[in-house]
């Protein structure tokens, strides 16, 4: 049965208004005017308005919503409508709705794609994408030729405040012709360097490549193991599967790039150790040595990646609350409206590939767009309300790293960010979890406020995840800007722990994949109940005098 076509909930259906009963004869006939009908209902923050818009922007219509494509258009068409039909005014990039980011957009030919890893020996190992690896490249031309040796250096880290740099410990040894091996995850000291059990930085897959380009290296793999990565196999396969992004310059050339840069598998590292007289178990206990020097693995990476680009000018969607004592000082709430597209190759096979990103992240502008309407409601604020609407988070940021490189506003004018993405779609709970605990005085207004709710403030539950710097609000966080970032601890109402951790290894099995879809059976009491909440925390730091900062011991603290 073919899906309806719904429309915004703003252009909801006009409802005719009902004609009284007859109680008494009718007179003659005569003209009767028709009714007017009724107004569209204003959009407000109601569980109604959040199912409707996770729906929506989940159909299969939308088709994943992937930066450039026609689901894109639609979702920006959306958000822009419901802005305008909540009352904000339009703060994007000359007086309009939006901000292009300009992208280039590359897609791997998997057919035409070959990789094997040999010594030269006749000992080639064939290394098929999806099983074994996964990458692309974003380095000039449509073709890259790999021939390469593997060198595995550690954790594959540059920190000297941190007293660790992998990559000085080459001596001698030049990267141009190599490609780095590197671990995910941060250094797992017990010194009280780096972040302890919470991963830092340092610890992404991003932060791996931009080291290795920094090295002059030809490629970066990194090494793929759950609990450093803190997803499963799935997650860099789907993610490496589909079209991937990256920024145009402001000359709209492509940045310098490595030629190769992706993801293998445990099994795939041992097997490159196990070639090389070591074991992957042996490789961890190494890198950890003060003396440990990289190791040339005498293998050699070897074949070619195939690409086709397409240049993709994107676009951020912002609206805007404006104050009435200091408009010019802004409160911000960021949260993404792109996901991964469709997967032609399953949707060939039969299979549903579209990647709907139901919760991920269609929940998070159901919610931005519901506080929208709720602080438009009043009363109104001394500073202003800035709302952005990302494109390409899932291509690394791209949207947020974009607008904080070339600000709508300037950075000293926004007082903080709060990021919503992912949002609890299911009951009201009696916790809050702060994503990266410890960072800004917005925690201390977020407390009592939380209280009010009868809900406690927790630290996050597992740091080693990094999440503070896999999401939209991290871009913010690297010029000194404010940032929040918290969701729902997951001890329900109803059910407890025990049904909170039903529910997030649910949603840890559907996360990246077409599995993400909506359902009926959301309540969404617990994303009005975190919306409730955000909208407080604006209300109180969109108050003239209110100064948030980052706390002396933030990685961030002194950046503004």
């Amino acid at each position: 049965m073919p899906a309806r076509t719904p429309l915004p909930l703003a252009f909801a259906l006009l409802l005719a208004c009902p004609a009284e009963p007859i109680t008494t004869p009718p007179e003659p006939a005569k003209p009767v005017a028709e009714q007017p009908p009724a107004a569209p209902a204003a959009p407000a923050l109601t569980v109604e308005f959040l199912r409707e818009h996770t729906r929506l922007l989940s159909t299969d219509e939308f088709g994943g919503r992937l930066p450039g494509s026609e689901g894109a258009r639609k979702t920006v068409e959306h958000i822009v409508a419901t802005m305008q039909a909540i009352g904000l005014e339009p703060a994007g990039s000359a007086g309009g709705w939006t901000q292009t980011v300009r992208m280039r957009g590359v897609t791997l030919d998997q057919s035409a794609t070959v990789m094997e890893l040999g010594s030269g020996q006749g000992q080639a190992m064939a290394m098929p994408f999806g099983k074994t690896w996964v990458g692309s490249s974003f380095a000039a031309g449509t073709e890259q030729i790999i021939d390469a040796e593997l060198v595995f250096l550690g954790y594959g880290v540059t920190a000297p405040e941190q007293q660790w740099d992998d990559y000085a410990k080459l001596g001698k040894l030049d990267l141009k012709d190599k490609i780095a091996v590197v671990f995910v995850g941060d250094p797992p000291v017990t010194d009280g360097r780096f972040g302890g059990p919470a991963m830092t930085y340092y610890g992404r897959w991003n932060y791996k490549y931009e080291a290795a380009l920094a090295a002059g290296a030809a490629g970066c793999l990194v090494i793929h193991e759950t609990a450093p990565a803190s997803y499963d196999w799935n997650v860099p396969q789907t993610s490496f599967s589909s079209e991937r992004f990256t920024v145009l310059g402001p000359d709209g050339q492509p940045a310098p790039a490595l030629p190769l840069q992706g993801w293998i598998t445990a099994e795939t590292a041992e097997e490159i150790a196990k070639r090389g007289g070591k074991s992957l178990a042996k490789w961890h206990e190494l890198a950890l040595k003060p003396n440990f020097k990289p190791i040339r693995t005498k293998l050699r990476l070897q074949g070619k990646l195939v690409t086709s680009e397409r240049r993709v000018d994107d676009v951020n969607v912002l609206g805007r609350l404006p104050g009435t004592g200091e408009p010019e000082q802004s409160v911000m709430l960021s949260a993404h409206w792109d996901h991964l597209g469709s997967d032609a190759k399953l949707i060939a096979e039969g299979k549903d590939g579209i990647h709907n990103g139901a919760i991920d992240n269609a929940s998070g502008i159901a919610s931005m767009l519901g506080i929208a309407a709720e602080l438009a409601a009043g009363p109104a604020l001394a500073r202003s309300v800035v709302f952005l609407a990302t494109t390409a988070e899932e291509q690394g940021l791209l949207g947020s790293r974009s607008w904080v490189a070339d600000p709508t506003i300037p950075h000293a004018n926004v007082v903080a960010v709060i990021n919503l993405d992912s949002m609890n779609v299911y009951g009201q709970t009696t916790e809050v979890e702060v994503v990266g605990w410890g960072q800004t005085t917005l925690e201390d207004i977020l407390i009592p406020l939380a209280q009010q709710q009868g809900r406690t403030v927790i630290g996050d539950s597992k740091p080693e995840a990094g999440s503070f710097y896999r999401s939209d609000h991290f871009p913010f966080a690297l010029v000194g800007i404010p940032a929040l970032y918290f969701h729902a601890g997951m001890n329900l109402l109803e059910g407890g722990r025990e049904a909170g951790d039903a529910i997030k290894a649910g949603v840890k099995q559907r996360y990246h994949t077409p599995a993400d879809q909506f359902d009926e059976a959301w309540s969404f009491a617990g994303a009005l109940q975190d919306s409730q909440l955000v909208v407080a925390i604006v209300r109180e730091v969109g108050k003239a005098g209110v100064v948030p900062t980052y706390k002396p011991g933030s990685e961030f603290a002194g950046l503004r």
